[in-house]
């Protein structure tokens, strides 16, 4: 027959075990939360030009090519974060944003994707070299951190030429540490850094054959 003792030190085992498969379980069902950026220019402008802009899909760093976010700390260390990503992969959804944003700036008669049918006069290439959260000071509030480079080429009788490059770089202070913040942050960051990429685009001219 089972001792008291025994019968004591079971049942608190049974407990233990209990509240262990619980906590093991709950972290198990954190769920995963998507994003998606998203910005808009809030107007479409009348084209102003003839010609026909192409934008390739943009590459990136690889230390940022995953879905996951990616945020720095103390030291200069990167870690990605297991349960908040991007909807899809940052290159394609930040291509895609770029792509929609001149198509409304008026400054190409038609801006298309890689599968476009027409030909184009102009290529746009990019990179993205940085995307990340920054919480690398403590005394300083956390930013949104994006850094772009662009790339147009005039795309005419089979020869091509560079026009334009440059860098752009921005990083949004955002309120607290959170995914929200954090995806709220680099929409304005790449809002910004596409109405001064769009600002110096109008200084040059891409009438085709110039």
């Amino acid at each position: 027959m089972m001792k008291k003792n025994d019968r004591l030190i079971s049942a608190v085992a049974v407990v233990a075990l209990t509240l262990m498969l619980s906590g093991c379980m709950s972290r198990q069902y954190v769920e995963r939360q998507t994003f998606a950026l998203d910005i808009s220019r809030g107007e479409t402008a009348t084209a102003e030009s003839e010609a026909i802009l192409r934008v390739r899909t943009f590459r990136i760093s690889p230390r940022y090519e995953g879905k996951r976010f990616v945020y720095r700390g103390e030291s200069l260390s990167y870690e990605s974060d297991f349960y908040n990503e991007f909807l899809t992969s940052p290159d394609t959804m930040i291509t895609e944003e770029v792509r929609q944003w001149l198509a409304d700036s008026g400054l190409f008669q038609q801006v298309v994707g890689f599968s476009g049918q027409v030909e184009p006069t102009h290529i746009l290439e990019g990179t993205i070299t940085d995307l990340y959260g920054d919480s690398s000071e403590r005394s300083s509030p956390p930013r949104a951190a994006l850094q772009m480079e662009f790339y147009l080429s005039e795309d005419m009788a089979g020869r091509s030429k560079t026009v334009f490059h440059n860098r752009y770089r921005q990083e949004i202070r955002i309120q607290r540490d959170s995914p929200e913040e954090l995806i709220q942050g680099w929409n304005k960051a790449l809002a910004r850094i596409l109405t001064d990429f769009e600002e110096d685009l109008r200084e040059i001219d891409v009438t085709p054959g110039q």
